[in-house]
């Protein structure tokens, strides 16, 4: 674990109160029973940033589905020393459910949040009372999920056992109590700061320690911004080559998610611009004047109204193109999916 991994503190309860004007968390720390009030300071330009920003940490877990067979237990003509078998334990549509969900709420965090470490969200402030109440909700629909495939375990054993025959191991299936307990989903509200209990420690560490922080959230400011312009350059330019005529000469067939995916950055982008990024903001206006009011059927089927849209989009795109050329790429992976 990196040093400014261990410098997150964990929030039990509500989320810490935005910094001063100063750029100083004041939070609660725990020492030998007693509470006391840490100040750990932030400077610009990383200071606009964690003004406007908590970190949200979301765990989801969920039960392993396969096992590792031994290749003595493989017939085939190939140097086993080369071959990795693996078999799956049930065939469970429910399992298969919760696995879509997460994605859904992995969809939602990447869609409202910010990126910053993997594993690890920047929550625009505006948006927090919004995204808590959501992830309340995913809370009691992931439950009813789990509580649906835990109900049909036992089945789902009996079957494994008529369907793996020879590869069948009892023991790959404890008792549903047990794998009850491998699911999860939890979230934390985190800030990231320097303890400041380290300062009665070592004065340098603590002063290390605290320019690190400060260097951190000022790279995510500046990857945060680069991030956010590859995401509508990346939107709009699919649209502009869904909209584009095909080698037929006839307009190219394009999915609901083509429009929609866009509108939604399109309607975040006001609190996800943490970084007060003019530029894109401009753009975005432009951007929702061309599709206000439009969606993908009426896209299909009016001429006037696609090759309007169609220039439009085309030329955003292209000042898009150039935004990025200017900042270059991103330094930093900031989830799973990168």
């Amino acid at each position: 674990m990196t040093t400014e991994a261990q410098s997150l503190l964990v929030f039990p309860g509500p989320p810490p109160a935005a910094p001063g004007a100063d750029g100083l968390f004041e939070f609660p720390i725990a020492h030998n029973g007693s509470e006391s009030s840490a100040a750990i300071g932030i400077s610009a330009p990383g200071i606009d940033l964690a003004k406007k920003t908590v970190c949200i940490k979301v765990r989801m877990s969920t039960m392993g589905n396969t096992r590792k067979v031994s290749t003595a237990q493989i017939e085939a003509d190939a140097d086993k020393d080369l071959l990795r078998v693996s078999k799956q334990l049930v065939d469970s549509e429910e399992l298969k459910a919760i696995s879509r969900f997460d994605g859904e709420i992995r969809r939602f965090l990447y869609n409202v949040c910010l990126p910053f470490e993997i594993g690890i969200h920047l929550l625009p402030i505006a948006a927090l009372q919004t995204v808590e109440q959501r992830l309340r909700q995913f809370a009691e629909d992931r439950r009813r999920l789990v509580d649906a495939f835990l109900a049909a375990y036992p089945s789902l054993c009996q079957e494994a056992a008529k369907r793996l025959r020879g590869l069948y191991n009892p023991a790959d299936y404890p008792p549903v109590e047990d794998v009850a307990r491998e699911f999860g989903f939890s979230w934390q509200y985190v800030s990231f700061g320097v303890p400041d209990q380290l300062k009665a420690i070592s004065q340098e560490v603590w002063e290390q320690e605290r320019e690190k922080a400060a260097e951190r959230m000022a790279e995510a400011s500046t990857e945060i911004q680069t991030i956010l312009r590859e995401s509508m350059a990346r939107l709009v330019q699919h649209m502009a080559d869904r909209l584009k005529e095909g080698p037929d000469g006839k307009p190219l067939r394009f999915k609901e998610t083509t429009v929609s995916n866009l509108v939604e950055f399109l309607a975040n982008f006001e609190f996800r611009n943490v970084t007060d990024d003019n530029e894109l903001q401009t753009l975005v206006a432009q951007a929702r004047e061309l599709l206000h009011g439009v969606n993908a059927d009426d896209l299909r089927t009016t001429g006037d109204l696609r090759t309007n849209v169609q220039h439009g989009i085309a030329v955003i795109a292209a000042q898009l193109d150039t935004m990025l050329t200017r900042t270059g790429g991103r330094k930093f992976r900031f989830n799973e999916e990168d």
